[in-house]
């Protein structure tokens, strides 16, 4: 009997640390993220088709830590983007984050934002939520619109033919960073970054441009085999990323050896929600 009740214990526990957004009494506060580029005018926004997951942090006037643990959200839960939560009336400072990545953000503070997921995709793409939310006694609806916060490096080869047994790109960069700072947006750690992408057509990544809206990474794309060994390797020096925009390259990677390879811009579209895209010949 002691064991069991023992294990009815645990499994309570760990049904409390699971527990995602909503409060089970008290749905005072209702909190609504949208992103800032959703089109509301056509009504019900699918903020699945932007991430998969939200994390949301409160802090209160000092900067203390509303929660013990961050507020957690999925694409496969009801009501996804929406949540309830009991609150005292008071001012708060919400802290939310969107994104696709296989862990939860970690919201250490106002100031940082740590993504810590070691399967190779630790960026994806971001949206961010700052701000300060003021509740009463009686709760109230709050929507709160969110800011892409990443820069979008894509890769597109125009190679005829590959080698046999390519298996995909090793994307190796540097000048960026994998944290950001929730209150101005800007990357704040500067950092290397490395992910795998298997055979595509193109090859995505994403950054949060350090201490800037803007900066310059240098990029290696490494061609890999299934066993990791470098088939072809190109080094692109002074890549030029922004925060909402995507940098396209173009060009060869087997074809013409390793190296770096000057680059020339043949201009700018604007592509969907993002605020536009760079092309570039690598």
């Amino acid at each position: 009997m002691k064991n069991m009740i023992a294990l009815l214990a645990v499994a309570l526990m760990m049904a409390a640390c699971e527990r995602g957004m909503n409060d089970d009494e008290g749905m005072g506060t209702r909190l609504r993220f949208v992103p800032t580029t959703a089109d509301l005018t056509r009504g019900e926004v699918n903020i699945g088709d932007y991430f998969s997951k939200l994390n949301v942090m409160l802090f209160n006037a000092n900067g203390e830590k509303v929660w013990d643990k961050v507020r957690t959200q999925t694409v496969a839960d009801a009501d996804f983007g929406t949540i309830n939560v009991a609150l005292e009336p008071a001012t708060y400072t919400v802290v939310a984050v969107g994104h696709s990545s296989a862990v939860s953000a970690s919201i250490k503070s106002t100031e940082m934002v740590q993504f810590t997921a070691r399967d190779g995709k630790k960026n994806t793409d971001t949206f961010c939520y700052y701000g300060d939310v003021t509740v009463t006694e009686d709760g109230g609806y709050h929507e709160m619109r969110m800011n892409r916060v990443t820069a979008m490096l894509r890769f597109i080869l125009t190679d005829e033919e590959v080698p046999a047994g390519f298996d995909g790109i090793q994307i190796d960069y540097t000048g960026g960073s994998a944290n950001f700072n929730p209150a101005t947006g800007d990357g704040c750690t500067k950092s290397s970054q490395s992910e795998f992408r298997s055979e595509s057509s193109e090859y995505q990544c994403y950054t949060f441009p350090y201490m800037s809206n803007e900066g310059l990474l240098k990029v290696t794309l490494s061609a890999l085999d299934a066993e990791k060994n470098v088939l072809a390797e190109k080094t692109i020096t002074d890549v030029p990323v922004t925060r909402n925009r995507i940098t396209t390259y173009t060009g060869p990677l087997f074809s013409d050896g390793q190296g770096q390879v000057k680059q020339t811009a043949f201009g700018v579209t604007i592509n969907g929600d993002w605020a536009g895209e760079d092309h570039y010949i690598f």
